[in-house]
């Protein structure tokens, strides 16, 4: 039997209607939606005024919405395999790396703000947890960063381009770290960087992974 769609969206306004599947297609390509991005910000309203029934349609495909109501930041996260994105190790390793540094950082903050690293704290940090051996060139730092960037997960300040080669160039660690890799305690953390310090491992899926239309 066809799903009657109507039905669905009869809490909804008649002219709300026509801007639900481009934000359902938003949610599920883009992975997060934050409210303090201008861009975001009226569709994340828009998400947050009708969760209920944001949650019924993603749900239909086997996704949930998820929520921080600490950061303001919606994500979508698929429950299958199918639609989960894979990682090398080194993309892994520095998403394992920024969410230490998010955590060690964020301690300091009394307010719902971002930390702010520097590149040469990324760096250091990434040689410690790998050691010298799995250091990396300037070119994959700035691949791996920019990717980063490009998910959501961490920004530079002023909108500056990111420039791996100055020590001092500061990066703001966005909440979606915390959903992405989403460890309670600093248990859960050193078990994450034992798994990951193994060099046999090439890829990996991590808990709150969205679809690869996401990356």
């Amino acid at each position: 039997m066809a799903l009657n769609t109507d039905a669905v969206l009869t809490d909804l306004p008649e002219k709300l209607r026509r801007d639900v599947p481009r934000v359902v297609n938003r949610l599920l390509g883009q992975t997060f939606l934050y409210q303090d991005v201008e861009s975001d910000k009226d569709d994340y309203y828009f998400v947050h005024r009708y969760r209920s029934i944001f949650e019924g349609l993603v749900g239909l495909a086997g996704f949930q919405l998820l929520h921080d109501d600490y950061h303001r930041i919606f994500q979508v996260v698929s429950e299958y395999s199918y639609c989960r994105a894979r990682y090398r190790l080194d993309e892994t390793l520095l998403i394992v790396v920024l969410r230490k540094l998010y955590e060690e950082h964020s301690e300091h903050l009394s307010l719902a703000n971002d930390p702010v690293v520097t590149v040469g704290e990324v760096r250091e940090e990434f040689r410690t947890i790998t050691g010298k051996e799995r250091s990396l060139g300037v070119i994959q730092y700035e691949t791996l960063l920019r990717r980063l960037r490009g998910m959501g997960l961490i920004d530079t300040l002023d909108g500056r381009s990111i420039d791996v080669r100055d020590a001092e160039a500061r990066l703001r660690l966005r909440g979606s770290i915390r959903m992405i890799l989403p460890v309670q305690s600093a248990g859960e953390m050193e078990a994450w960087l034992r798994k990951y310090r193994a060099a046999g491992v090439e890829e990996s899926d991590l808990p709150g992974d969205d679809d690869e239309a996401g990356e």
